[in-house]
């Protein structure tokens, strides 16, 4: 047995590989800021139930007798903990590296990609759960399968050698993996430029092993000039082209050589998820049944056009769109649910804000309608070293079309919402990186509902 401590465990790509280690039979212990300050209760009781210690991030947790301390990128160079540690002669690994070496000792699958990277990985889990292939899973965001009051339901431990895992480009770290199976969703500018952003996906595309799958409808994808891969999409030249799209309120059908398959996360790109995972089902020779059972009883990412309330003609999403493809693509399948759009976006973070803030209010801009009504709440804080030179009201005033409101907090938002909210209208809550945006999510449909019941709404 030996002992991990992972600083900032709360983070979505720690909690999972510590769920991982631990249940390989290791100590684990870490530290995390949000469970400092109270935050996201939930995550951290469930940690604990697992049999992993946490500890205020003073440097109190950390002792000589640890084998490895283990890091993100988000942690900074003067992190207390981390200095504990070198003074302790303590071996400091990135996450990605430990994550690596995991992967890369087993039959590897990595999911990657701007976009919808997390959902081909719950996807893709559940393709494999159905043909018996028991794999290990690491992903950046809740597979509701998997989901429980004990479980998390981001990690999964498995007894085959098949380790599948949603793989991060914002780090650079994608180039560490060495996949049997590796998949490219799409590529667009986030958390780098395009420029940067190619060199590492070209990168990965040479690390893969044995079959590369690609979406064939992506400019970028395309522009990478990859020969050997496997390409999925629309057009009936793809290696794997869909076929026949219907959608409707109880989800999507479409056809892909000659078999039906149905989907019940809504959207076009969710269509595109799908293909990705079948492709995955396909290329390891499972059984196309198992395959169509796998994609139709997928329960969802949680946070991803999660519907948390349809009452009185109104509906309340939760969703984790940030960057500008993720935004468009969620609002096109809104579209589809209501006569309005009342969006709450919570920008995930200053430099994230600042490095898209032209292609976020051109999103928006694109993607909603006159009629529409955007609020736009503080940006995340996170906490750390960033510069917080930069503020909401920056992207409203490059934002055209929508009426846009900048709020000064979320009880503001709650009030103007409810009190011009009415049968027909769609409210979605989009953000990432903060969890109690769900709970946000949750108080506006409560809020609606007993304004509803006293006749407010208008």
């Amino acid at each position: 047995m030996k002992k991990y401590y992972f600083v900032g465990i709360g983070g979505s790509g720690m909690n999972p590989l510590a769920q991982i280690f631990r249940q390989r039979g290791n100590w684990v212990g870490g530290s995390d800021r949000s469970f400092d300050r109270g935050t996201n209760a939930a995550l951290f009781e469930k940690l604990q139930g697992l049999g992993i210690f946490l500890f205020p991030q003073d440097g109190s947790g950390i002792t000589a007798d640890l084998d490895t301390l283990v890091v993100s990128t988000a942690i900074e160079a003067q992190n207390r903990e981390l200095e504990q540690a070198r003074s302790f002669s303590i071996p400091v690994m990135h996450r990605a590296d430990l994550l690596a070496q995991l992967f890369n000792s087993g039959y590897g699958i990595a999911i990657a990609g701007t976009s919808g990277k997390t959902t081909v990985t719950g996807m893709t889990a559940s393709v494999l759960d159905v043909a018996g292939k028991d794999p290990t899973v690491i992903n950046g965001g809740i597979i509701r399968q998997y989901e429980s009051p004990a479980r998390i339901g981001n990690a999964k431990g498995g007894t085959s050698d098949i380790v599948l895992i949603e793989t991060d480009e914002s780090d650079g770290s994608i180039v560490k993996f060495q996949p049997r199976i590796g998949v490219i969703t799409n590529i667009s500018k986030d958390h780098k430029e395009l420029g940067e952003l190619r060199q590492l996906f070209q990168a990965f595309a040479g690390n893969t092993a044995d079959t590369l799958i690609v979406n064939g409808d992506d400019r970028e994808i395309r522009a990478l000039g990859i020969s050997n891969a496997i390409t999925f999409g629309m057009e009936s030249s793809r290696g794997i082209a869909v076929e026949r799209v219907q959608h409707s309120a109880h989800g999507t059908i479409f056809e892909m050589q000659g078999n039906l398959f149905h989907l019940s996360a809504p959207g076009l790109h969710n269509v595109y998820n799908a293909v990705a995972a079948i492709a995955v089902g396909l290329v390891m020779g499972l059984p196309v049944k198992a395959i169509q059972e796998g994609i139709s009883s997928f329960a969802g990412i949680r946070r991803r056009l999660d519907i948390i309330s349809r009452e009185h003609g109104i509906t309340v999403i939760d969703d984790f769109a940030h960057n500008p493809d993720k935004i468009a693509s969620s609002i096109a399948a809104l579209r589809s649910m209501g006569e309005r759009l009342i969006v709450i976006f919570q920008p995930h973070g200053y430099g994230p804000t600042r490095f898209l803030l032209s292609e976020l209010a051109a999103s928006f801009s694109a993607s909603l309608k006159s009629s529409d009504l955007l609020f736009l709440l503080p940006i995340y804080d996170a906490g750390g070293t960033a510069d917080r030179s930069i503020s909401s009201s920056d992207l409203a005033q490059k934002i055209r079309g929508p009426k846009t409101n900048c709020a000064i907090d979320r009880k503001e938002v709650i009030e103007q919402v409810t009190g011009i909210v009415t049968a027909g209208d769609v409210i979605a809550v989009m953000g990432a990186r903060d969890d109690t945006l769900s709970e946000f999510a949750r108080d506006i449909a409560d809020r609606i509902g007993l304004s509803t019941e006293t006749n407010k709404i208008r």
